[in-house]
């Protein structure tokens, strides 16, 4: 059986589709869901959403927001999406390293708060890659 997804932003329509599995990038984790799945609402991390249907997944990297999920039907609201580019894995991985020695280079809270969101989505971005190709 499959599940409806939307995913929406406070000025656009990102995707609406159908979805045989969901996973979220929780606060605290990973949260997968299923068709059928409990009523839920959950905070979402800066991450990568991934949407599988027919075998085949597809990712979206997501900065922050809201999910509701109710038994077969899927809403995120975010605050903003990033455009997966045609980014390769050593690129990505570079991205990543910069990101990393930013977080650690951070001498201010502030330095650290927006070099942290970057590494998320530098991660994301690695993980993005590796289930595109």
């Amino acid at each position: 059986m499959v599940m409806n997804i939307r995913v929406l932003t406070p000025d656009r329509v990102i995707c609406s589709t159908t979805a045989d599995e969901v996973v979220l990038p929780g606060l605290t984790g990973q949260v997968g869901v299923l068709d059928g799945h409990a009523a839920l609402i959950t905070a979402l991390e800066t991450g990568l959403l991934r949407i599988k249907l027919n075998d085949k997944w597809t990712p979206i990297i997501l900065c922050g927001g809201l999910a509701e999920i109710d038994r077969d039907r899927v809403t995120v609201l975010v605050n903003d999406v990033e455009e997966l580019t045609d980014i390769g894995l050593s690129e990505a991985t570079q991205e990543l390293e910069k990101a990393t020695l930013a977080v650690e280079n951070a001498k201010t809270s502030k330095e650290r708060l927006d070099a942290s969101v970057e590494l998320k989505k530098a991660t994301a971005r690695l993980e993005a890659v590796n289930y595109l190709s």
